[in-house]
């Protein structure tokens, strides 16, 4: 028997698709013969990166939407319209930049400011899938979601301790809705330092900080956004497994 492609014809919801891991998930996601919905807050930058994965595979179901925070249930209005149905997996990539508030300048804005995207957005989109049972996503162990936690959850470095707290509440929602979404399957990928554009423009275009990030690391190289990418897809493929 040949080995199956657990995610041939799943309909997949992207959220932060345009860029970094969250284009590369939705390019491996069609890859994989899956119905791709993307979105982001960027329609610029939506309408470019649709065009771009079009090309790379034309016969393949990618629909688009730009999103705002408040708009995650016309969100998953229009990805299960388009896809055809009840999403099979949603993955949650959408993340933006810290803010840069040393722990004495920090406000209680600037310290919340980085939970609005990267925890009240999976926090909600949760909310959504458990008050509408099966009609968001598939109510099976074959379904999941994927989260994505940040880059400095195990190695703090002097000067975040304002922001590192999302991290850790990140992976703490993920074990609460594992449980309250049961038998979907939520997961969270914790993928470190990777060569996205939010990470080139956290280093300023600085050769040194890349430096110093592959010195720091055991394998000595920053991961390419299509290699993290696997990590969700085998998030996505591993049906009965909570990982």
């Amino acid at each position: 028997m040949a080995h199956p492609n657990f995610i041939s014809n799943a309909r997949t919801l992207v959220i932060g698709g345009s860029s970094g891991l969250g284009f590369a998930v939705a390019s491996g996601a069609l890859a994989n013969g899956c119905k791709v919905h993307i979105t982001s807050v960027t329609p610029e930058k939506l309408s470019a990166k649709i065009k771009q994965l079009q090309g790379l595979y034309p016969n393949a179901p990618c629909q688009r939407q730009q999103t705002l925070q408040a708009n995650l249930q016309s969100t998953l209005d229009a990805a299960v319209k388009e896809t055809g149905g009840p999403l099979d997996h949603v993955a949650y990539t959408a993340g933006d930049s810290f803010p840069r508030n040393t722990l004495a300048d920090t406000t209680p804005a600037t310290a919340l400011s980085a939970f609005t995207v990267r925890y009240l957005g999976p926090l909600l989109i949760g909310k959504l899938v458990a008050a509408n049972p099966g009609k968001y996503l598939t109510s099976a162990a074959s379904s999941s979601i994927t989260l994505t936690s940040g880059v400095l959850g195990y190695r703090p470095m002097k000067g975040v301790s304002p922001t590192i707290g999302v991290v850790g509440a990140v992976e703490v929602l993920t074990r609460g809705l594992a449980v309250d979404l049961a038998p979907i399957r939520v997961n969270v990928v914790c993928p470190g330092y990777v060569y996205t554009e939010l990470v080139q423009g956290m280093m300023g275009g600085s050769e040194e900080g890349l430096a110093m990030i592959k010195a720091a690391s055991l394998t000595k190289e920053i991961p390419t956004p299509e290699a993290g990418a696997e990590t969700y897809l085998f998030c996505m493929r591993s049906g009965g497994l909570l990982v």
